[in-house]
């Protein structure tokens, strides 16, 4: 509670009220979205519910290109009042491309290597999500002048009501496309809404500025391609499971990941709300950036650390209550997974430290070595021992990239001594 206390001391009372605008909207997506999500799954079964969530995972594996690793370094360019038409419009456009791009592989990839009709038409339903994302470039706005109540009031409008719709599903016994469906009608709408809220006369003035471009990517490649990579070496693992193992073992294995990754939007909160503050004090007060920095990774490390401890001891109880005993496989493979949060969690405020330190090289060398780990050892492990050697390989491959990765550079070592000094409490 003193170390909360301390934060929240040191950010503006703008900061703090954007952070508990941010938490509303994951409390609200955290409870509809576990409820409808486990009612769900029960109604589906692991066979069906794999089958939506193998092509979730190589959607996701993908969407990197459609999102381009472009949001800090846009929020920073609009932080630095750069013309807003020109950054927002630019961004847009380029995701736009990166949708596009990222709809032909996938489609690509369903229609020559799986020839699976039902398959195909998931995923065709599930990259269409794409480009309607492509319109968040304006939360990158709201970010930016820490607003994300426009955001959160738009997007879970839209969330709670698909939620519902969802849950007649289950009682009318729809089948699986009908909620693949309904998934792409939240985006859609999700979009419309974002663009009503910023204002058509405003959106209507975006425009692509090629030179603007140019420095875009040139600033941004290291973190397009880290992007990229990070989204592999997070979904490579369903995909291997869904080679070596079926796509029963995949909705078995995502199970477990649901209530690992159900966490990641906290530290994602922190760091779009300190992300402004600390900026401002690493071009104002070196001392002072590394002061927050170590407040803020001691607070991440206490509170995924409290998650592991609760998720090791109640995985069985938890699994069983609430998704039945077909789900029952889930529980080591959660038991594992979940102290992947702790360096997830670092990961995240350590990734902003990069941009704002401008090493974003770095983003992409660990992410190269995190994946190739990732790769290595699911290619060992999943044979071995099933889903709960992909647990095991994440587990691993995060511990490295998110932690021990930045000792062996000079330019990266105090992230490794912060990060380590979070751990002792002083």
């Amino acid at each position: 509670m003193l170390l909360v206390n301390k934060i929240k001391n040191l950010l503006s009372q703008d900061s703090s009220k954007n952070a508990i605008w941010l938490f509303l909207d994951k409390i609200i997506r955290l409870g509809f979205g576990l409820i409808v999500g486990v009612l769900v799954a029960r109604y589906l079964g692991p066979g069906q519910f794999g089958k939506w969530n193998y092509a979730i995972a190589f959607v996701s594996l993908i969407s990197a290109l459609a999102t381009l690793g472009l949001d800090q370094i846009v929020v920073k360019h609009l932080l630095e009042n750069r013309k807003e038409e020109e950054v927002l419009g630019t961004a847009f456009y380029l995701r736009v491309f990166g949708s596009a791009l990222s709809t032909i592989i996938v489609c690509s990839y369903f229609y020559f290597y799986k020839n699976d009709a039902t398959l195909f038409t998931i995923a065709l339903l599930t990259v269409g999500s794409l480009f309607f994302q492509s319109f968040d470039v304006i939360d990158l706005k709201n970010q930016s002048v820490l607003h994300s109540r426009k955001t959160v009031i738009v997007k879970n409008t839209v969330f709670v009501i698909v939620s519902i719709i969802k849950l007649f599903f289950v009682y009318l016994k729809f089948p699986l496309l009908s909620f693949v469906v309904i998934g792409l009608i939240e985006f859609i709408f999700g979009a419309v809404g974002m663009v009503l809220y910023y204002g058509l006369s405003n959106f209507i003035k975006w425009n692509f500025n090629y030179s603007y471009c140019k420095t875009l990517l040139f600033q941004a490649w290291p973190l397009i391609l880290s992007g990229i990579i990070i989204m592999m070496y997070m979904r490579i693992d369903q995909i291997m499971i869904g080679e070596f193992l079926g796509e029963k073992a995949v909705g078995l294995y995502s199970v477990s990941t649901r209530f690992t990754e159900l966490w990641y939007f906290i530290p994602s909160i922190f760091a779009t709300s300190f992300f402004p503050k600390l900026v401002e004090k690493y071009n104002t007060n070196k001392k002072s950036y590394f002061e927050v920095c170590l407040k803020l990774l001691k607070l991440l490390f206490l509170i995924s650390f409290a998650i592991a401890i609760f998720f090791a001891f109640f995985s069985n109880l938890i699994i069983n209550f609430l998704y039945g005993f077909a789900y029952i496989t889930s529980v080591f493979a959660l038991q594992i997974s979940i102290w992947t949060g702790v360096f997830v969690f670092w990961g995240v405020a350590a990734g902003n430290m990069l941009v704002i330190e401008n090493l974003n090289k770095h983003n992409l060398i660990k992410s190269i070595q995190g994946l190739l780990i990732n790769i290595t050892l699911n290619y060992i492990l999943i044979p071995k021992y099933g889903i709960n050697g992909a647990a095991i390989a994440t587990l691993i491959s995060q511990f490295y990239a998110s932690y021990i990765y930045y000792f062996f550079f000079k330019s990266t070592r105090h992230i490794f001594m912060l990060q380590t000094k979070s751990i002792l409490f002083y």
